[in-house]
């Protein structure tokens, strides 16, 4: 996309003002005329010809000023599905009649002058079409963490963050593919749209991909070992991996309990901050969400800071160790990153980060959790996981047999190495730490088959992405460019500590306001794909747990921590 589109979205984000969160958006009044009130761009500026191409905001303010129809943008999201998605084949499933229902429901809602608009006015992301991976639950439709071994299988309820978006008036268009059971670092089932001889990452990489190919303009993902950030800097989008508890993981199949984040995924800072806003909050269902601070009354910030040096006064930290380990091509795009932030306002600085400690990775502290979800389909099952996960999910199972002081070790290690994080930052002054988004420049699909979230031989691909897991905190994703050795996506990741969604939201707001490469869009793939569709099944029976498997969260969970030594 062209240099002139990103300016233009950067100035449309410039106007925009403030954010609301479903139970806020329901307090205001809503003015008929100006989106400017309504913290969204002002439609006149939105020049976007296909529906499809439309950012989260544009969407919003599209239909909140009625210049678009919710099942107008819906059918154009899914006829841009079929159009595109034969390479890369994101999409595990679409649900059209169900999707068809939500959006007249939802235009039903923005109608002015409805009973329904009078009882409760709309959300702000009311009417825009979703992704969810698949590992979300939502009541009546398959739900199978792109693995055989749940083949058929079918949420008896939702899980929360569906529950929330779908009563915010959002529109499930279909359920993205997943890296079996969210094991893997790559989703070898599709490809890049950039590239699809490319990986798009994983394991949330379907949701990657379907926002990379203008498909749909938001998606759900979860992020064990950087499974957000990494379809987000192989995609060219924003993605943020929440605080751990920030945002509900009930009703999504877990791969690790204590290290499992969901999170948003749009195409920019300002979409993703909006989606949050719906997403987060406490749930009586998963109690570590109720350890944290409440979500922000006004909701998350997606408007720019005044001024051209929005960082001044705040200092990046580089863990260079990571930066040393790039190839030239995208070694230069995060030295140029640097550059634009210092242009910004911001001190950079090297900095040495904490020794992830040993056993928390691949050990049993975390296969240990896995083998407590995956043993309940061994051995019947054990045949059906693909061929290169079958050894894993046995060790996973083994691993219970294991010495529980391991277990209980390897936790009170990870506890101590986010206190050293905390202190790092209290050490060395620090307002966000920085991590390039992978080691490698445009991994093919070849590159990371067969690599899981256990094998330290992962590391060589992504690079540093446990440490956001470990230490529980933020971790955002942007674009900063593309390689010119290879054209694909790069990012980075910014950290901050625990709770500090909405400061770091806004320094990446910032940041793309003034370099707005997320606005940059591949080339389309003509590559059209008759996409597997499903209905909505009427009170189906099974498991308890909304995934319809024995998924429910252990007792014992991490809590994030604001302190930098043992009390």
């Amino acid at each position: 996309m062209p240099v002139s589109r990103r300016r233009f979205l950067a100035s449309a984000a410039a106007t925009a003002a403030g954010v609301h969160t479903a139970s806020a958006a329901a307090a205001v009044k809503k003015p008929a005329s100006t989106s400017k009130r309504l913290g969204l761009p002002d439609p006149s500026t939105i020049k976007v010809g296909d529906p499809a191409d439309l950012s989260l905001l544009e969407c919003a303010s599209l239909l909140q000023n009625r210049k678009l129809s919710s099942v107008e943008l819906t059918r154009a999201c899914l006829a841009r599905s079929r159009a595109r998605d034969g390479e890369t084949t994101a999409w595990i499933r679409v649900y059209p009649e169900y999707a068809e229902r939500l959006a007249k429901a939802a235009d039903e809602r923005l109608a002015p002058g409805s009973e329904k608009a009078r009882r409760r006015k709309s959300p702000l992301v009311c009417g825009i079409p979703l992704a969810l991976k698949d590992l979300y639950a939502a009541k009546g439709l398959p739900v199978t963490a792109s693995s055989q071994v749940l083949a058929g299988n079918v949420a008896t309820g939702d899980s929360t963050v569906w529950a929330k978006l779908r009563h915010s008036g959002m529109v499930l268009l279909g359920h993205a593919h997943t890296d079996e059971f969210a094991f893997g670092v790559g989703t070898p089932q599709s490809g890049n749209p950039w590239n699809p001889a490319c990986s798009p990452g994983g394991s949330s990489g379907g949701s990657g991909a379907v926002l990379g190919a203008r498909m749909v303009p938001a998606a759900t993902g979860t992020d064990t070992g950087g499974s957000l950030r990494l379809p987000a800097s192989a995609c060219g989008i924003t993605s943020l991996k929440p605080t751990f508890g920030r945002v509900s993981a009930y009703g999504v199949i877990p791969l690790v309990w204590t290290r499992d984040h969901c999170g948003p995924m749009a195409r920019s800072a300002a979409d993703v901050a909006l989606l949050l806003s719906y997403m987060a909050g406490a749930d009586q269902d998963d109690p570590s969400t109720l350890a944290g601070p409440a979500v922000p009354s006004g909701g998350y910030p997606h408007t720019p800071t005044r001024g051209a040096r929005p960082f001044a006064g705040k200092t990046f930290g580089v863990a260079r160790e990571s930066v040393d380990e790039l190839p030239a091509a995208t070694a230069k795009l995060f030295a140029r990153f640097l550059d634009e932030v210092r242009a910004l306002g911001a001190k950079v600085k090297t900095v040495d980060m904490p020794v992830i400690p040993t056993g928390t990775i691949g050990g049993v502290s975390s296969l240990a959790e896995t083998g407590v979800y995956h043993q309940q389909f061994a051995p019947a099952s054990t045949g059906r996981y693909r061929a290169e996960l079958q050894a894993v999910v046995a060790a996973s199972i083994g691993a219970q047999a294991l010495p529980v002081s391991d277990y209980l070790t390897a936790n009170r290690d990870r506890t101590r190495y986010m206190h050293e994080y905390n202190a790092l930052f209290a050490r060395e002054g620090l307002t966000c730490i920085v991590y390039p988004g992978s080691n490698v420049d445009g991994p093919t699909r070849k590159t990371v088959a067969g690599l899981t979230i256990f094998s330290l031989l992962a590391g060589s691909v992504t690079g540093n992405v446990v440490w956001a897991n470990l230490a529980g905190v933020p971790a955002l994703s942007t674009p900063i460019g593309r390689s010119d050795a290879t054209g694909m996506p790069f990012g980075v990741q910014i950290g901050m500590r625990a709770w500090q969604e909405a400061e770091l939201l806004q320094l990446a707001v910032d940041y793309q306001a003034a370099h707005p490469y997320w606005a940059d869009a591949p080339k389309p793939l003509a590559t059209p794909r008759d996409i597997p569709t499903s209905k909505v099944i009427t009170g189906p029976k099974g498991k308890p747990d909304p995934t319809n498997t024995d998924a429910k969260h252990p007792a014992f969970q991490i809590i994030p921590t604001l302190a930098t030594e043992p009390a």
